[in-house]
């Protein structure tokens, strides 16, 4: 019984040496496919089509605010609404439908209003509104997120975040 046991613990080390070595293998050639495509003269051809991207990132778009239009008596969907457009200054995304000024004003607006509410999803609202309160954006393309599958969306999820410079082109095209 006891050559049993040690015959089993053998394999069961030896699958797991494989699964380590076939893992690093297989990061390993990833490595090196991303590395290739940077240096591939393709890409660098689709530099001008990366400038369209993003001059499309930050041109106007419709259904745009000033103001959050939200009060005391707002619910939470339209709170919600209005934070997932108040994403869309700061975020990259395939379509932005709506946006309304990320600024101070109006992130205190949203959060006194949040932090008066009695919504089901207080304590998320309150987390996000919070972040931007403290000047924290490092996770508006997942706040976006959050709020695009909250609202089902199937086209416009973002996929990162706007630099600074193309972030002033947004406001200047839209605000």
């Amino acid at each position: 019984m006891n050559k049993f046991r040690w015959s089993m613990v053998g394999l069961i080390t030896a699958a797991a040496v494989i699964s380590v070595v076939m893992t690093i293998y297989q990061n390993a050639k990833n490595y090196e496919e991303r590395r290739e495509s940077r240096s591939n003269p393709v890409e660098i051809l689709n530099k001008d089509d990366e400038e369209a991207e993003m001059e499309e990132q930050t041109s106007e778009i419709g259904g745009v605010q000033d103001e959050t239009g939200l009060t005391q008596n707002s619910t939470q969907e339209e709170v919600m609404d209005v934070m997932h457009h108040m994403t869309h200054q700061k975020v990259i995304a395939e379509e932005k439908w709506g946006a309304v000024e990320m600024n101070f004003e109006n992130i205190n607006a949203v959060y006194d209003i949040v932090v008066d509410s009695d919504f089901m999803l207080k304590g998320d609202l309150l987390n996000i509104v919070s972040g931007w309160k403290e000047g924290n954006f490092d996770n508006v393309a997942q706040d976006h997120n959050y709020f695009w599958e909250y609202q089902n969306g199937t086209v416009g999820k973002a996929t990162g975040i706007l630099n600074t410079d193309e972030e002033a082109e947004f406001i200047d095209n839209n605000f």
